[in-house]
């Protein structure tokens, strides 16, 4: 999931192991909007990142795996680390396609996205529509989670978007506190503007299934299932992920 010089969403724990929402600005995706606003991260936002993605983590491992997570694992999830991973991500970015934004109410960090050329694009099965897939993760009647094979295996597989063209959203990151004001879709628009001037024909994003408000939030913002899944250990629990695309 990560690449160089950025962290993904479950590295950092992984390794130590073995919302409906406000518009933007067109003219530019980093203009802010009223007390708003997306900007490129600074050095200085990396421990406020450290710590949001502490919280945002610690959520989404929750959801996955369906219970609370063990003192160990949640002790593993170390907004120091995670501070000094961004840091290097911010200073130090492994090319000019890989991008930090902060997300920032007044002058608070509020949340932050990451972004990067994929390294390892998916070969894109749609197998149902986002919609349907939606409704499945409010209801909880999709697939059994470990189920590596897209549902339908017979879709057909569109391979339009060349490799080269195909970036990978490596965070996006809001917590519970500041959720449902309009900060992950200002985030998920800038992103996605700023492809879309490098050139991107193409955005996935591999999201924890039991995490039903990230899964909302992908549908209703154009994303549909890869027709993909990767099943990860977290202690001694199983995490399954699905890979989401949209086409720029």
């Amino acid at each position: 999931m990560s690449t160089p010089g950025v962290p993904g969403p479950h590295d950092d724990v992984l390794a130590g192991l073995s919302d409906p929402h406000a518009g933007h600005g067109h003219d530019d995706p980093l203009r802010p909007t009223s007390d708003v606003s997306v900007r490129p991260a600074l050095p200085e936002d990396a421990a406020a990142l450290g710590d949001v993605h502490a919280r945002t983590l610690r959520a989404t491992l929750a959801a996955g795996t369906g219970a609370d997570l063990p003192a160990d694992v949640a002790g593993a999830v170390d907004p120091e680390a995670l501070a000094a991973a961004w840091s290097a991500a911010i200073v130090s970015p492994p090319t000019r396609a890989h991008r930090v934004l902060t997300a920032l109410a007044g002058g608070q960090v509020v949340g932050f996205a990451a972004f990067a050329p994929a390294t390892d694009p998916v070969e894109v099965t749609p197998a149902r529509d986002a919609e349907a897939v939606a409704d499945d993760a409010t209801a909880g009647t999709d697939a059994p989670a470990g189920t590596d094979a897209p549902a339908d295996t017979d879709a057909p597989t569109d391979t339009d978007a060349p490799t080269g063209a195909v970036a990978e959203i490596l965070a996006l990151e809001v917590p519970a506190a500041h959720a449902r004001r309009g900060h992950g879709s200002r985030l998920l628009a800038a992103c996605a503007d700023l492809l879309r001037d490098q050139g991107t024909a193409r955005v996935q994003v591999w999201a924890v299934e039991g995490d039903e408000s990230r899964a909302r939030f992908l549908a209703e913002a154009g994303f549909a299932p890869a027709g993909l899944r990767r099943r990860l250990q977290v202690g001694a629990a199983e995490l399954v992920e699905t890979c989401w695309y949209a086409d720029l």
